[in-house]
């Protein structure tokens, strides 16, 4: 039998805004038998989110971020992925979900 959910996980799912890797599981973004990342994350910067969230690489292969490959946004995202994670950069606080708006924004 599996144990309940606790309190923190509760409240990760009850927002407005979900965001749509939460209805593929935690283990979209978590390994859940530990990391080298913090928050036993799969990934430890931006790579995480382009996982899913990239529309195609600068150059196939080279391993380059194309910035303004970015889905859903017509923002260009090539400065901003250099100042850190997508969340740690200052503009999707909020990764699991947000009461606030769709952008994943506190």
């Amino acid at each position: 039998m599996k144990p309940a959910p606790s309190a923190t996980h509760r409240a990760k799912r009850s927002v407005v805004y979900e965001h749509g890797a939460m209805k593929e599981g935690c283990t979209a973004c978590h390994n859940p038998h530990g990391s080298v990342n913090q928050k036993m994350l799969v990934a430890r910067d931006a790579n995480l989110c382009l996982r899913c969230h990239l529309e195609a690489p600068l150059v196939a292969g080279a391993g380059a971020i194309n910035g303004n490959a970015v889905r859903h946004t017509p923002e260009d995202h090539a400065t901003r992925l250099m100042q850190g994670t997508c969340w740690s950069a200052g503009c999707h606080e909020a990764p699991h979900g947000s009461n606030a708006n769709n952008h994943v924004r506190r």
